[in-house]
């Protein structure tokens, strides 16, 4: 027979498995609208930039920018989980990390070859992988991810095919993109 001890010790070891399981079964929520209307604005400057000084595809300006947008993006979140009062590091977030490193693992990887080949379909290359890795995610956040990542995918379908759009696709993914959604979850889902 089982001492107090042991049942009080099964109990916790119990609701903790029930938490966990409850924790990695719900979607990610606090994915801020305000964090990525700052990382469409910042995909817009990026794109003006490159037009600007001639240099579409230019990596002194794309790469400052996506980790700009990176830290916006992520500031956004942090916010918005603490107002909500629920963790950051949820089951539902990690998994949503996971499934978007590897494709910006092998966007980086693109952009090394593409560097040395072929610099016109980096717009498309970035669009398409971003957009693969950002509809994977959505199936553990809001819907509209979902959209946001094929459209990008879409957008980088078109630049692919037609690389003098690839300026066009990237100021309308990075940045209108980005910042449409990003007004539809704060005005759906409280910021």
């Amino acid at each position: 027979m089982a001492g107090p001890t042991q049942d009080a010790e099964h109990a916790r070891e119990t609701l903790a498995y029930i938490r966990q399981t409850m924790e990695s079964a719900t979607t990610f929520t606090a994915v801020s609208g305000w964090g990525l209307v700052a990382a469409g604005g910042i995909g817009l400057v990026a794109a003006w930039v490159g037009w600007l000084a001639g240099a579409p595809t230019s990596l002194g300006v794309w790469i400052p920018a996506a980790l700009l947008a990176l830290c916006a993006s992520g500031a956004g979140n942090a916010i918005k989980a603490r107002r909500l009062r629920v963790p950051l590091w949820t089951g539902s977030f990690r998994k949503m990390v996971w499934g978007l490193t590897p494709a910006l693992i092998a966007g980086a990887f693109l952009t090394l070859a593409l560097v040395q080949h072929d610099r016109t379909l980096l717009p498309g290359a970035w669009l398409a992988v971003y957009g693969a890795g950002v509809t994977a995610t959505a199936a553990f956040s809001v819907r509209a991810l979902r959209w946001m990542g094929l459209g990008m995918l879409g957008l980088g379908a078109v630049a692919l095919v037609q690389p003098t759009l690839g300026l066009l696709c990237a100021a309308l993914g990075f940045g209108g993109a980005h910042a449409a959604f990003g007004l539809y979850i704060v005005y759906r889902h409280g910021g």
